[in-house]
């Protein structure tokens, strides 16, 4: 055990704070500032479209539906370009997730 202690010193030390329970009872009406973070201006990020996730929705895929040939190029698509892909429309898998809670 003393040689675990041995190893913690060298990973360096921490500021002696009070824990949470000291500084409730303190009843503070303001926050201390060494809690306080700045406040941090973030760059503009520009979207790039093909960096979305593909949605695919399912009942799209449903044979004779307008629009079928489209989900189908863009289900190839996501399975080829990202291994996966957001759902939509998939009404049994709501089912199933209500069948789930309700049964227990």
């Amino acid at each position: 055990m003393g040689r675990e202690v041995d190893r913690r010193k060298d990973l360096g030390g921490s500021l002696p704070v009070e824990n949470v329970q000291a500084l409730a009872s303190k009843n503070l009406k303001d926050v201390p500032s060494r809690y306080i973070r700045p406040q941090v201006q973030f760059d503009e990020v520009s979207i790039d479209e093909s960096l979305h996730i593909p949605v695919i929705d399912m009942s799209k895929l449903v044979a004779d539906q307008l629009g079928q040939q489209d989900e189908l190029a863009k289900l190839h698509l996501a399975c080829k370009e990202w291994g996966f892909f957001l759902v939509r429309s998939l009404p049994i898998l709501f089912n199933l997730i209500h069948y789930r809670f309700i049964s227990f």
